[in-house]
């Protein structure tokens, strides 16, 4: 049986992963129905890459880099009814 910590950790983990979940889906819905996928891409790059340098700034950046590259992996997901690339090669 868990400890009440334990508890409380995995609660707290199971609900920031559903919200995060939830968030990458809504975002995903409105990468499919963009008019102007060129452009979103590069945007994704831009603020992808200034997100990145903030965290590698932070003091907790290697956990919150994994969480990170999770997060873009779930939004970026390859969906194959998508035809648009969203990420340049970098």
């Amino acid at each position: 049986m868990a400890t009440p910590d334990e508890a409380t950790e995995n609660a707290s983990a199971a609900s920031v992963l559903g919200t995060e979940i939830a968030l990458t889906a809504a975002l995903r819905a409105l990468i499919k129905a963009h008019p102007h996928p060129t452009l979103l891409a590069d945007e994704f790059v831009q603020q992808r890459q200034f997100s990145q340098a903030q965290l590698e700034a932070s003091s907790l950046h290697e956990k919150a880099l994994q969480r990170f590259e999770l997060t873009w992996a779930l939004i970026l997901h390859k969906d194959p009814a998508q035809e648009v690339r969203l990420v340049s090669e970098l």
